[in-house]
């Protein structure tokens, strides 16, 4: 396993970790990542950890699945337009956090007074 920023979770560093490859060229379009388990030991995380991670790099279009063959590292030229569906998650967990911590706020608030 590669060196990955601490402070992330578990997924996040396996993410970073895999973007870091890629990008080093150790990783190369075209190469098959080896399988879920296999990830998950190479990264020591749990096997969900291992598939969330893969997850996000398949919604960010790092990698491209392909069913009941594998999942490849996908070509950076086809990687930009889905960025903008982690963006777009991204926002969307932002929004649903701010929402929460707006409802805390005015409960807090609302116990404040006479």
């Amino acid at each position: 396993m590669s060196a990955t920023p601490a402070g992330l979770a578990a997924y996040q560093r396996v993410v970073e970790a895999i973007k870091a490859q890629i990008r080093a060229g150790q990783l190369k379009p075209g190469d098959q990542l080896p399988g879920n388990r296999r990830v998950a030991e190479e990264y020591d995380v749990s096997l969900g950890t291992a598939q969330k991670a893969l997850r996000v790099l398949q919604d960010e279009g790092w990698l491209i699945a392909t069913p009941a063959v594998g999942v490849f590292v996908n070509d950076p030229q086809d990687r930009e337009p889905d960025t903008m569906s982690g963006i777009t998650r991204q926002l969307d967990e932002l929004q649903a956090t701010v929402a929460d911590l707006s409802r805390r706020l005015d409960r807090l608030e609302g116990s404040d007074r006479p």
